[in-house]
């Protein structure tokens, strides 16, 4: 395996996008973005937690119990802290996080999400290993292929599926055995927290593809996006502009 960093917004992310070869991944570095608990407590309370902080910790448990089904607790982890739904406020701070974990692990290959409007949460990952590279390329050093996995969005309307980009960007389709749909499905059950959530992704197939090159001032298919129909304080429009902002700023520190 080459060395591997993954970096995905929310505990239970990795699983939904490689599930059934985690296996793999034991000299891996694991970075969750987020914390996972939203801080209105709409999202504690419907799961059943009397606090986000519960929540929180039930999700980080969650993600413990994955890496020993998976059998990969040699796998280094962090979690960036960043509140559920609430990474898009953070895109400056974010990439120079990442930009600082790629520095000192130096991976080959990192796992991340599409900026597909699907989660605001998933598009800030995207945005922040994007920006992270852009600078190690600016400086000329060694910069590691980005791999997409497959999540959701408006456009395609099934989990699993990419927006369609054309012919130029090309993605890889693995069917899963039998076998793998069991392993990857009892990976899945380690989130118990997020079982209805996650009955919704398909267990056919696992889906990548080598990150295309994207313009984070257009919005990835035509609108709506897929977060503008829930509660989450986000739109197209605001993460648009924070993006600007934060590519703004993080030009003028290369200056």
């Amino acid at each position: 395996m080459p060395r591997t960093m993954l970096v995905f917004a929310h505990p239970d992310d990795e699983t939904v996008a490689l599930g059934a070869r985690l296996g793999r991944f034991g000299a891996a570095h694991f970075v969750h973005v987020t914390d996972g608990a939203p801080r209105n407590e709409q999202d504690s309370r419907w799961h059943g937690f009397a606090s986000w902080r519960d929540y929180r910790e039930a999700r980080s448990q969650e993600f413990r119990n994955l890496l020993a089904a998976a059998r990969i607790e040699t796998a280094t982890h962090e979690c960036l802290e960043i509140p559920d739904q609430e990474a898009s406020l953070h895109l400056s701070d974010l990439s120079r996080r990442v930009a600082d974990r790629i520095a000192d692990l130096q991976p080959e290959v990192i796992f991340t999400h599409p900026f597909e409007g699907g989660h605001p949460d998933h598009d800030a990952c995207a945005f922040a290993v994007h920006q992270a590279l852009q600078a190690r390329a600016s400086q000329r050093t060694f910069v590691p292929v980005i791999i997409e996995g497959a999540f959701y969005n408006a456009d395609a309307g099934t989990p699993g599926e990419f927006v369609a980009r054309g012919e130029d960007v090309q993605q890889r389709e693995y069917r899963l055995s039998g076998e793998e749909r069991k392993r990857k499905q009892a990976r899945l059950d380690c989130f118990v927290s997020q079982k209805e959530t996650l009955s919704g992704f398909p267990l056919d197939w696992e889906r990548f593809r080598a990150a295309p090159v994207y313009d984070f001032s257009r919005p990835p298919h035509p609108l709506p996006l897929l977060y503008e129909r829930y509660p989450w304080g986000m739109t197209y429009s605001r993460f648009s502009q924070l993006a600007r902002q934060a590519e703004e700023l993080l030009q003028n520190e290369k200056r």
